[in-house]
């Protein structure tokens, strides 16, 4: 079973996920947020040969962190 995480956002950000979904062919707005959290954490995931260090490098890299 999978578990739940509930994610508070604004208004204006769900609006722009729907229509993005909608727009994208996706069957609901969760498909495509998973979708989304899926390719991004392919870039990031450190598999067994990256540290914690080397993972926050590529996440400033990419603008997540500073």
């Amino acid at each position: 079973m999978a578990k739940k995480l509930k994610i508070k956002m604004e208004p204006e950000m769900l609006e722009r996920i729907r229509k993005v979904a909608r727009a994208g062919g996706y069957s609901s707005e969760q498909e495509f947020v998973m979708h989304v959290l899926e390719r991004e954490l392919a870039q990031l995931d450190p598999g067994d040969a990256e540290s914690e260090e080397e993972i926050r490098r590529k996440m400033e890299g990419l603008g997540y962190i500073s």
